[in-house]
């Protein structure tokens, strides 16, 4: 394999950014950040519909006689007055957090599929409901759409919050979660927006060597991945393809020079193209992806120390406080499941509504479905 002349790779030093990078925000610390972020935007929501439930402005019939129409934002009856944040768009909201602690706690046992397009996909699940809402904020800012500000409460803190929420997501999500699109090219490359934005990330001192594995896995564009982790085109000719009752993979013995930029890869997917800048062009090529790194972290319960000193750029803005997952001071009584009630009462799962449970205090707070849930406190 012969790489086009001008085809823009990244220095040894940036090899090390690259892989630190791609670490960082492929870490549970990165995406238990970003859950931060989505719990205190739901927190603004329930607590705008609250309000606006007391004082009569969420739509409860819509022309079809349903409860609360089912109209997302900003697509009301024409004539509507009130909240644009109404009690079904506070239920897929929560239904998106579900999804999201439900990855988590998925990936915080070394399960990877949480970063998948598919059914395992919890964190797609989760992100689909925010950048709904970024779209609706986005058209409501530009005046495509109109809303009724005066009847929505707290409608600038949540822009605010959903605002540090896509911030947060931002910076890792385009990197890490895996597109709906199976004929799309690897989504890392390096080229100019890469190389200015290096510098301004901060990495341990001094920076680990990438590694340079003993027994080389490579893998062809449009062969199964057999593990999550990093990956790296080389320049190398293509993997001769052969049977094998024990995997797809191919070892060979290297050095192997780069062929392009490293990628956080998604085990049981077909490996992409790479894209790659060549001068002010983009070459979307087939090539030979060899494994530095398979993620296994978590697996064994624990998470590195260095996550640790993560640093993160966006959003600016405060990181979310830790919440005690069940305040007894607060109007509104959280738990999730194992933990003790902390009251007893009626419990309903936050993301299913219609399921419910009577228990008592000191009982402990059940799965849903068979599956981890947060409940909340309905009556008493």
């Amino acid at each position: 394999m012969s790489l086009p002349e001008g085809t823009m790779l990244p220095s040894e030093h940036e090899r090390k950014q690259i892989f630190s990078w791609l670490k960082r925000i492929s870490s549970y610390s990165a995406w238990n950040r970003i859950h931060g972020y989505y719990q205190t935007w739901a927190n603004v929501a329930e607590r705008s519909v609250r309000i606006a439930v007391d004082k009569g402005w969420v739509l409860k019939y819509g022309p079809d006689g349903n409860v609360n129409g089912g109209y997302p934002a900003p697509d009301r009856p024409t004539g509507y007055t009130g909240s644009a944040i109404s009690e079904s768009d506070l239920i897929r909201i929560w239904k998106g957090l579900a999804h999201f602690e439900e990855g988590l706690r998925r990936l915080r046992q070394g399960d990877k599929r949480v970063f998948k397009y598919d059914a395992n996909g919890e964190f797609v699940m989760g992100k689909n409901e925010y950048s709904a809402w970024g779209t609706t904020i986005y058209r409501i800012d530009i005046g495509e759409s109109g809303i009724d500000e005066q009847h929505t409460p707290l409608w600038t803190e949540f822009k605010a919050a959903r605002l540090s929420l896509g911030e947060a997501s931002g910076e890792c999500a385009p990197e890490i979660i895996e597109s709906q699109w199976l004929g799309d090219p690897a989504p890392t490359f390096y080229g100019k927006y890469l190389q200015d934005l290096l510098p301004k990330m901060t990495f341990p001192a001094p920076l680990p060597e990438v590694p340079d594995p003993h027994d080389n896995v490579l893998i062809p564009t449009g062969k199964d991945i057999p593990c999550s982790g990093i990956w790296e085109p080389i320049d190398a000719p293509p993997v001769k393809q052969s049977f094998s009752l024990f995997g797809n993979e191919e070892k060979t013995k290297g050095p192997f020079a780069p062929a392009g930029c490293m990628n956080y890869l998604h085990a049981g997917s077909a490996a992409p193209k790479a894209k790659r800048k060549i001068g002010a062009e983009s070459d979307y090529a087939e090539v030979t992806w060899r494994l530095l790194w398979r993620d296994d972290r978590y697996e064994d319960g624990s998470i590195p120390a260095e996550e640790a000193d993560y640093v993160f750029l966006k959003p600016q803005a405060p990181e979310p406080a830790a919440a005690d997952p069940m305040p007894a001071s607060s109007d509104v009584l959280y738990g999730e499941t194992g933990q003790p009630v902390p009251k007893a009462g009626r419990w309903l799962v936050e993301d299913d509504l219609d399921a419910s449970v009577t228990l008592g205090i000191g009982d402990t707070l059940p799965e849903h479905n068979g599956r981890h849930v947060r409940w909340v406190l309905a009556e008493h």
